[in-house]
């Protein structure tokens, strides 16, 4: 994927994203880029689970909402606009 020019910004932003979380900094500062990015891949995530969790049975369902509490607490308390 890295190679492929139409994804050479989104590649680009969230390999800086990575940089960013594994550095020992106490406090993290995206760009305006990186956030707008970070969140709207978030809220792709939160609507993808939400229609998974919607179309399928009992144990996947119980699967799919850790990672849906996760993303939609993130999406909440750091990108609520």
């Amino acid at each position: 994927m890295s190679a492929d020019e139409k994804f050479y910004t989104d590649v680009r932003s969230f390999n800086s994203i990575v940089d960013k979380l594994n550095s020992p900094e106490y406090e993290i500062k995206f760009t305006k880029e990186e956030k707008t990015k970070l969140a709207f891949r978030l809220k792709e995530n939160v609507d993808h689970l939400e229609n998974q969790i919607k179309k399928s049975g009992f144990l996947k369902r119980w699967l799919y909402k850790s990672a849906y509490k996760q993303y939609k607490v993130l999406l909440d308390k750091y990108f609520n606009n």
